[in-house]
């Protein structure tokens, strides 16, 4: 797109519950002249610190649902929090703000105004390939991990199964110890006592 500068642009927030108003300031921000609304990156924004939750509430479950969600938490120059509630238009997440004045700007003692870096100072490139790189590592350890926990789990099971097999087996060995032994006659059998022992007749 030709004539897109990279600028450091500078917009107003107005906190309608603190009455108070905020300079966001968005370093290596593309300029289009053409366009009407804002459009933020969020992971360049995360890579500031900034906080981006902009899951809308209505899709996440009753959980997971808290102060924090769909919601924008950034740190002031003052090392304050300040936090930016996200609404929806149509499917869209958006906050309200204003073109800010130079007297805002140039209120770097934050005296009337507090001002707020969304975005790094240093340098900001699309196409770096670190942060994927990193994505991919992390990615590859938590497999890694997960595969680990699942053949501790197995092994545990496993032990576990053999160990009740095992006293399993010296029980039964045991009953089968301590079982009264079975005598056999010629007549029938006998299950734990002697045979009669026959008792010659007496002469008269």
């Amino acid at each position: 797109m030709p004539n897109v500068k990279i600028i450091t642009a500078a917009i107003a927030h107005d906190d309608p519950e603190a009455w108070h108003t905020y300079i966001l300031f968005y370093h290596h921000a593309l300029y289009i002249p053409i366009m009407q609304r804002h459009l933020l990156k969020p992971n360049q924004m995360r890579v500031n610190d900034v906080i981006v939750n902009e899951t809308p509430l209505v899709l996440l479950p009753y959980d997971l649902r808290n102060k924090h969600s769909h919601f924008i938490v950034a740190t002031t120059e003052l090392h304050e929090e300040l936090h930016i509630p996200l609404q929806l238009e149509g499917v869209t997440s958006f906050f309200k703000s204003r073109m800010s004045t130079r007297a805002e700007v140039e209120d770097t003692d934050n005296l009337e105004c507090t001002h707020l870096h969304m975005t790094p100072t240093s340098g900001w490139d699309p196409h770096d390939t670190t942060m994927a790189d990193h994505e991919a590592s992390l990615r590859a350890a938590m497999n890694n991990e997960d595969s680990y926990a699942r053949r501790r789990i197995v092994q545990a099971v496993t032990t576990e199964i053999e160990n009740k097999q095992k006293i399993t087996r010296e029980v039964a060995a045991t009953q089968r110890a301590e079982a009264p032994q079975l005598c056999v006659d010629h007549r029938n059998q006998c299950t734990g006592q002697r045979s009669p022992k026959a008792h010659p007749k007496q002469r008269r």
